[in-house]
């Protein structure tokens, strides 16, 4: 334990870690050793000189190149947040000394893309106008994969199913409650009363089944005696969404502050059905181990401004 400790981190290089990432992505010394525009034995002599020093093997040769062992898998994944975190030293110090605008990467669930984003998004970059910002919209799953890698620094959007998750720190910034949505002229509207059963009829656009809500909305509509959808659309793209509803007597669900504001746009109504809250609160995420940049602190505050504002347009 000792020498694998003083090699982590006296004999290990920084070479060693972008070629180690490098393999994992393309698969292949030569392609590597191209990328690197050094010779193939040039790269098979740095992993072995890792190896030897870790004294772990960390890729299987097969028919479709290198593949990493559990612990090269578990070395790949500390050597993309050490890079990435370098990658944000790098910039935020050229920014300092250049007094250049930053950079910020986030990740954001689609909903919350299209409700909380565009708000705090006008309040950034009237704080700072040049500043850039990357999106990265995708399921929970998938977003905290690249939170942890480096690729992004903060997720926006519903909070991770469990509270305190191990070595995520979290804001909780408001509830957003889950509203059944359908087109303004679709015949459900017309009726007085509605039962859940006659919802079953139309067709569904359902979250995935990775996503946070899935499973809820399913339990919640099996507890009010509704027979699973036979006509499914599954995405959490509210463009599809919206388009499809459009088109199609179909029903979807939205957070309702996203509801409510296309609701005043006269492109969906909310159906009369009531819904427990399904999912967590709207929030930030983000890792705990990793200093925040000076960028990412203004998104968040702006993020904090944003999110108090739809408070006030929701109902009480």
């Amino acid at each position: 334990m000792a020498t694998l400790d003083w090699y982590v981190r006296a004999g290990m290089k920084l070479r060693h870690l972008q070629i180690l990432v490098a393999l994992d992505d393309l698969g292949k010394t030569g392609k590597v050793a191209a990328l690197f525009n050094v010779s193939q034995p040039a790269i098979s002599k740095a992993l072995g000189e890792l190896q030897a020093g870790l004294s772990t093997k960390l890729f299987e040769r097969t028919p479709r190149g290198l593949v990493a062992t559990p612990g090269g898998e578990c070395l790949i994944r500390h050597a993309r947040t050490l890079l990435a975190t370098l990658r944000e030293a790098g910039e935020e110090l050229h920014a300092i000394t250049h007094d250049a605008p930053g950079k910020i990467r986030i990740g954001v669930l689609p909903a919350t893309a299209a409700a909380l984003l565009p708000a705090s998004l006008v309040k950034l970059k009237t704080a700072s106008p040049a500043l850039t910002v990357f999106v990265r919209e995708g399921t929970m799953d998938t977003l905290l994969q690249e939170l942890r890698s480096g690729g992004i620094e903060i997720v926006v959007g519903t909070l991770p199913r469990q509270k305190g998750v191990a070595g995520l720190d979290e804001e909780e910034l408001y509830g957003d409650r889950t509203r059944l949505v359908v087109r303004p002229r679709h015949p459900l509207l017309r009726r007085k009363t509605l039962q859940w059963t006659e919802l079953a009829r139309y067709p569904w656009v359902l979250p995935p089944i990775d996503s946070l809500l899935h499973d809820s909305l399913m339990d919640a509509c099996r507890k009010n005696g509704m027979p699973a959808p036979v006509s499914v659309v599954e995405t959490l793209s509210v463009s599809v969404i919206r388009e499809y509803l459009a088109t199609w007597d179909a029903i979807a669900s939205l957070p309702e502050s996203l509801a409510l504001r296309l609701d005043s746009q006269d492109v969906i109504r909310p159906l009369p059905v009531d819904l427990p809250p399904l999912v967590r609160p709207v929030g930030m995420t983000w890792l705990r181990s990793r200093a925040q940049t000076t960028s990412a602190k203004l998104l968040m505050a702006c993020m904090r401004e944003a999110a108090a504002e739809i408070v006030q347009s929701l109902p009480k």
